[in-house]
């Protein structure tokens, strides 16, 4: 016998377990609502990941291929014009809040200024730096998506364990209680006709 079947069977017992019915089902209500707001937004995030993926792919088969065609022209160099060429950024991390679900966030803050005349390294530079950019929210949305997954099985388990445990035992319970006042109402009536009918016989005597 479940915790919540060892009652008392009184009436304020019976008003107790109605109210707390009312208030499970109100957020079995919530619950399921969020969790439908969590899923759509986990879909938005998914979409975005695979965006950024693609983007990513394309990002690293164009630099691949420009990092080919320098490597040809400045030989070992090429490292060193990298780190000379290529602006300093710094990542500052932070936290986002999504439908109330915390998750990690960065920004990127450049150094320097941009040079009035280019150089054939330029190109190369500003995509590299496009492509670092992308990395990041490629993670940002990953770690996102990964976070909302987790949140979703956590409210989907609070949703699974009202459905299915806790509002159909207070329901089970409230009737098993409304069952046993509505006996005792009976045996009541049944006891009372019984003294009205013992009171008429004496009186009839």
């Amino acid at each position: 016998m479940s915790s919540l079947q060892r009652v008392r069977p009184t009436k304020i017992e019976l008003i107790r377990l109605k109210k707390r019915l009312q208030i499970s089902v109100k957020v079995e209500r919530i619950l399921r609502e969020r969790l439908i707001i969590l899923i759509n937004e986990f879909m938005i995030l998914l979409r975005e990941s695979v965006s950024r993926r693609q983007k990513v792919a394309q990002l690293i088969t164009t630099l691949s291929a420009r990092a080919t065609v320098l490597s040809g022209i400045y030989g070992e160099n090429i490292y060193d014009l990298f780190e000379k060429t290529v602006p300093k950024a710094t990542c500052i991390i932070g936290v986002e809040n999504i439908m109330g679900v915390k998750t990690k966030t960065v920004m990127i803050m450049k150094s320097g200024e941009a040079r009035p005349v280019k150089t054939p390294f330029d190109d190369f530079a500003e995509e590299s730096a496009r492509f670092i950019e992308e990395v990041i929210e490629l993670a940002k949305a990953e770690n996102a998506l990964k976070t909302m997954g987790r949140e979703i099985r956590v409210t989907k388990r609070r949703v699974n364990a009202l459905d299915y445990i806790l509002i159909p035992r207070l329901r089970s319970t409230i009737r098993m209680l409304q069952m046993k006042f509505d006996e005792r109402e009976r045996e009541e009536k049944a006891r009372l006709k019984r003294v009205k009918a013992s009171l008429e016989r004496r009186k009839g005597e």
